[in-house]
């Protein structure tokens, strides 16, 4: 019966739209309608070529994703889903012809490719699902834009992809999978001169450009990660603007012109000062390419990111998305005071409303707990409860009713938040959500970050019922961290930071950071338990 319930209060927040296109997808399987009859595609002199990837596979079948390598037994190991499916679709993926040392491999990626199409028979397995067929056309495409000279078998099988894929949209999920099946149809569509596949492709991306970037340059999804995904394919699209500028609209065009600087914008807000993500929302570091790629993607194509100067007193109020983030004195606070995520979509949330990450000078202090994995095991689940982040835990339930693997039931609304610099050097950020009053009946939580430049308050009241709530505190592993007579120290490399904790139920745990897939590092776990409906605790740091 829970799980009726649950599956009610997930269901009823879903667009129409998403409910009919699967059904048409159980009733109609897509093929493939098109077959390539020439000429061969135009070469653009003008696109920009840049590396964007590590390594993924050598030229002995070594492939290594997620932090797992294995060496490949093909055909077998195309749709052997061990060490996990995602593991098989970055393998279908063929980010590796756009990897650092690409050039020196157009040879044995031109074998892997031919292995690829004489294996992998139209429609069959893993590598046909409408997410993988969508980026490796765009990865082929980008890397013979590049260099790599495709002969008129692989012309044709990257032709009957597109065609497969352009029957195959992915609109009873939309968010980011619809937003790639439109990239790969876009550049299916100027590269090989498809009117079709171009009307449709432009189309879908006039309306899902607007509705899935905020006007703050947050991605919708309000994963840190996935923003950074979607703003290369962002840069993209544009790159493929000015290579063929006759054939992508002006309306297009324009958009794009619009929102990257944006997304840039908000990529230099979430990303700490050692250059990673921040860890909210699915995000993990090692999938997106990494900031400084990024900006030298945009860079070469006339996006310039404004630098945050951590060293000013300031507040970025993402308004749209919700995040707030705040620099004092050299020192980085990211506060979530956002939605769950769009109602329809939010598969990458967590229960981590109120959750917050702090680095000291370029490192990290307070971190969640990060994501090493997908699907539908217990480990995927812990961490994307609240228990897992910075934040209060009430009555042993989750602030939003995360299940399953990309499931969400109920949510927390954010229901008010303020911020305020008070001076110089002090600034003060305030939010509450209801998660707790409107799933359970019991309270609204309220949480309030003073910030200055040597000190850190954390302000926690529960207002309404409850039996017992929990705060937690997560550490990054690099810091050397005691709990003696209730008195907290935590060491970094620069900086020693204190906290007087007699009079709480303090305790320092042992734990876990997740900061990429399939990675899991020991860290400590600082838990509070309330006595009262407030819990008031102090950080204070000074230079060693």
């Amino acid at each position: 019966m829970r799980k009726l319930f649950l599956l009610f209060d997930t269901l009823r927040y879903l667009k129409w739209q998403q409910i009919c296109f699967r059904l048409v997808r159980v009733l109609i399987k897509p093929k493939v309608t098109e077959s390539f009859k020439g000429p061969k595609p135009k070469l653009s002199k003008t696109w920009e070529n840049l590396p964007l990837y590590d390594n993924k596979i050598d030229s002995q079948l070594k492939a290594c994703f997620l932090n797992h390598t294995k060496k490949l037994d093909l055909p077998a190991d195309w749709n052997n889903e061990s060490p996990s499916k995602l593991w098989v679709y970055n393998l279908h993926y063929f980010e590796d012809l756009l990897s650092d040392n690409a050039e020196e491999k157009h040879k044995f990626h031109l074998q892997l490719l031919n292995c690829w199409v004489d294996q992998n028979p139209f429609g069959c397995g893993n590598g046909w699902e409408p997410y993988p067929t969508s980026l490796r056309i765009v990865n082929i495409l980008k890397a013979w834009l590049g260099g790599l000279e495709l002969d008129e078998k692989m012309v044709s099988s990257v032709y009957a992809q597109a065609s497969f894929l352009s029957n195959d949209l992915e609109r009873h999920l939309l968010g980011n999978h619809y937003f790639v099946n439109l990239k790969a149809l876009l550049f299916a569509g100027v590269i090989f001169e498809n009117t079709r596949w171009l009307s449709v492709a432009e189309k879908g991306l006039l309306t899902e450009i607007p509705e899935q970037i905020l006007e703050d340059g947050a991605n919708f999804e309000l994963s840190p990660m996935y923003h950074s995904i979607i703003l290369v394919d962002m840069l993209d699209m544009f790159n493929l603007s000015r290579a063929y500028p006759t054939q992508v609209s002006g309306k297009l065009v324009n958009l794009l012109e619009y929102y990257i600087p944006k997304m840039l914008a908000f990529m230099e807000t979430m990303t700490h000062p050692d250059g990673g993500v921040s860890f909210f929302n699915d995000s993990a570091d090692g999938i997106a390419p990494a900031k400084a790629k990024i900006e030298s993607y945009a860079e070469i194509l006339y996006f310039k990111t404004d630098r945050l100067d951590l060293s000013k007193t300031k507040i970025i109020d993402n308004a749209n998305s919700g995040y707030l983030c705040a620099t004092v004195a050299g020192n980085k606070l990211i506060f979530d005071a956002s939605p769950v995520g769009p109602d329809y979509i939010p598969g990458h949330a967590h229960a981590d409303t109120l959750s917050f990450e702090l680095s000291i000078g370029a490192q990290r202090v307070f971190v969640n707990s990060g994501t090493s994995e997908y699907g539908l095991s217990p480990k995927r689940l812990n961490q994307r409860k609240t228990v897992s982040h910075n934040t209060v835990e009430v009555d042993g339930k989750d602030s939003s009713q995360v299940w399953s693997g990309f499931r969400v039931a109920n949510r927390a609304e954010i229901i008010s938040r303020h911020t305020e610099q008070k001076n110089d050097r002090s600034i003060e950020l305030i939010a509450a959500h209801d998660g707790y009053k409107s799933l359970f009946g019991g309270c609204i939580h309220t949480r309030k970050l003073m910030f200055s430049g040597n000190k850190l308050i954390v302000s926690d009241s529960l207002q309404g019922t409850f039996k017992y709530a929990k705060l937690r505190f997560y550490f990054h592993p690099d810091l050397m961290i005691s709990l003696e007579e209730n008195l907290l120290r935590i060491e970094g490399a620069d900086f020693i930071l204190h906290s007087n904790l007699k009079g709480k139920d303090a305790a320092l745990v042992d734990s876990f950071w997740h900061p990429e897939f399939g990675v899991e590092v020991p860290n400590k776990m600082l838990l509070l338990d309330f006595n009262k409906n407030q819990l008031d605790i102090q950080f204070a740091w000074s230079k060693n």
